[in-house]
Order: C-alpha cells, then structure tokens, then sequence
C-alpha cells in the first residue's frame, strides 16, 4: 500500500514539483495551501498522513501554529512531520516543539526523500 503524504506550502510552485517527485516515488500525495487549510484535511479525512512535510512560513496559520494543533490530536505523530524553512529561527523553534526532522531552503530533493523515506518506513 502506498503512503499518503500531505505537503503544506504557500508557494505553488514548489508544492507542485514537491507533488510530482513523491508520486514518481509512488506516494499518495495531498497538498495544502497554509496551515488552516492543512488543519481542515486533517481533521476531516478517514486517513491520517504517515507524513507531513510542512513549511513554517505561511499566511493565516503557520506552521509552527499548526504544530501546536497537532501536538493536541492523539493520532499525530510528532515524528511524522518533516519541516522545512528559510528561516533558521523557525526551525530552531519547531526543534523547541518537538520536530526532529528540518530543512533548511533550499534543500536537495534527495535529502527530503531520504527523511520522508525514513518517516514512512
């Protein structure tokens, strides 16, 4: 059965692409817009992602917002979630939050697969 994905980034264009090389990897994949958007999927859907890629610096509800959400439903893994920024403040804070898997912008896709490969194992 293929692991279900969901990618959380403002920025079309890298959601696009991050959508198209996971599903060559044989992923399911779903992408949100911002955090409040990603919160919906995941509160409404049947499955939970085996993994959240999640950039911490969006509109509306960020991801560092959104990590405190999910740190309060049971079915979340921490461990699942991948986040990624420019930001190294950001990521410092998601790491303060429990997030043990970061990236910093610009990441190589290679890496990112490696930890999502690792996440979904």
């Amino acid at each position: 059965m293929n692991k279900y994905i969901l990618v959380v980034d403002d920025d079309t264009q890298l959601r696009s692409i991050l959508q198209a090389v996971l599903e060559s990897e044989a992923y399911l994949v779903d992408t949100a817009g911002d955090g409040l958007i990603a919160l919906d999927k995941i509160t409404c859907q049947q499955a939970m992602p085996e993994v959240i890629l999640l950039d911490l610096n969006m509109p509306r509800l960020n991801g560092l917002q959104l990590i405190e959400a999910l740190r309060e439903r049971e079915e979340v893994r921490l461990d699942s979630i991948i986040v990624f920024s420019a930001d190294r403040d950001a990521l410092q804070q998601a790491g303060t939050l429990g997030i043990r898997r970061c990236l910093a912008k610009p990441f190589e896709l290679e890496m990112l697969l490696e930890l999502v490969s690792t996440c979904a194992a």
